[in-house]
């Protein structure tokens, strides 16, 4: 992927919300240190994982190599850690505020943004991507299904060896549809084995 734009807000915005996390986990005598060298293998990361043709997915692709370039170069780093730094980047005011925005418009349920999903779904089962995603959407006004039979993110791991930390990113996904205004019901991941991913998603 390129280093553009989206990579470099992500690497701008993560930096600011772990600021206080990076000065009470990490010494004194080396975060500096540890910091730019997770931003330079964040840089390298993205640069050297294949794109996806520009799909709203891809941010997703971007957002997780800032994490398993952190999980790579902290020393410490173990997957209950990268869940806490995650967690403590969820639940800053500036993403709670982003997702309580969507939260206030109902964009998870609005008919521009199902529509879109169910257009991103058919076009997913095209896709020559290797890092792409593939699923299917079933839409509702009260809930929504999505299966993903294919993850980038699961790829990535393969890729930087990183699978011990690929169920951190996984976990994400609650919090954030709590922020947004909705409950993840999910009993399957491609992360632990499973044959899919199957989000249901339920209004609040």
């Amino acid at each position: 992927m390129n280093y553009g734009a989206t990579a470099r807000v992500y690497a701008w915005v993560f930096s600011k919300l772990l600021k206080d996390y990076y000065r009470e986990t990490l010494s004194a005598s080396n975060r500096k240190a540890l910091c730019q060298a997770i931003r330079k293998e964040y840089k390298a990361m993205v640069r050297r994982t294949p794109g996806i043709g520009g799909s709203s997915n891809e941010s997703n692709l971007v957002g997780a190599c800032y994490f398993f370039a952190a999980a790579k170069v902290i020393p410490h780093m173990t997957p209950a850690l990268l869940d806490d730094m995650i967690q403590t980047s969820i639940s800053s005011p500036l993403m709670v505020r982003v997702y309580g925005r969507q939260k206030k418009k109902g964009t998870l349920f609005s008919q521009s943004q199902q529509q879109k999903r169910m257009a991103e779904a058919q076009r997913s089962h095209q896709s020559t991507y290797e890092m792409d995603w593939e699923f299917t959407y079933q839409p509702g006004k009260e809930d929504f299904y999505i299966t993903y039979t294919r993850c980038g993110i699961c790829k990535l791991a393969e890729r930087e060896h990183t699978e011990p930390f690929l169920p951190c990113l996984c976990r994400m996904d609650f919090p954030k549809y709590k922020l947004a205004g909705a409950r993840l019901v999910r009993t399957k991941t491609l992360a632990a084995g499973d044959a899919c991913c199957n989000f249901h998603v339920i209004k609040e």
